[in-house]
């Protein structure tokens, strides 16, 4: 038997261990209390190397991915292909628009899925803590709201 393939992915990168990197992960946990149980729904969390994604590719429609990303500014949302990571020494090693490339040069699926990522900016942690500063706290709020917008359009096209 086939796994049917969902409408959507929703994908949380980060590391939770590292403070505001940690910060992908929560929008995915609050994405889980909505969509926990809809099948239509991928909730994924990759915390450690990207490269994972590849095994999941084929197992929706289309992904949306949500990661700490490095700016000027703590708690600021942003769209993009190419994220700078926000803490360099971190599992991942590269960003994940690089990573979808490469995986969509190498035909690891076909059809390839449509991908966005959003990001929450943050700075560089300097110590391993767990738990969101304030700023980057609202900003996964904020962000949350807007991907759950993101997957109901994706649900419901049209509506």
């Amino acid at each position: 038997m086939t796994e049917e393939r969902a409408v959507v992915a929703a994908v949380g990168i980060g590391n939770a261990l590292v403070g505001d990197d940690g910060a992908g992960v929560a929008v995915l946990e609050r994405l889980r209390e909505r969509w926990g149980a809809d099948p239509r729904v991928l909730l994924l969390a990759l915390e450690g190397d990207l490269y994972e994604i590849a095994d999941h590719l084929g197992r929706a429609a289309r992904f949306l991915f949500a990661d700490a990303v490095a700016g000027d500014v703590p708690g600021a949302i942003a769209r993009c292909d190419r994220a700078p990571r926000a803490y360099a020494p971190s599992f991942h090693q590269t960003d994940t628009g690089s990573v979808l490339m490469a995986l969509e040069a190498l035909g690891t699926a076909e059809p390839f899925p449509p991908w966005e990522i959003w990001g929450v900016t943050v700075e560089p942690p300097r110590e391993v803590r767990v738990g969101l500063s304030p700023p980057v706290a609202a900003a996964v709020e904020r962000l949350s709201a807007l991907l759950a917008d993101r997957i109901e359009q994706a649900l419901c096209p049209g509506s």
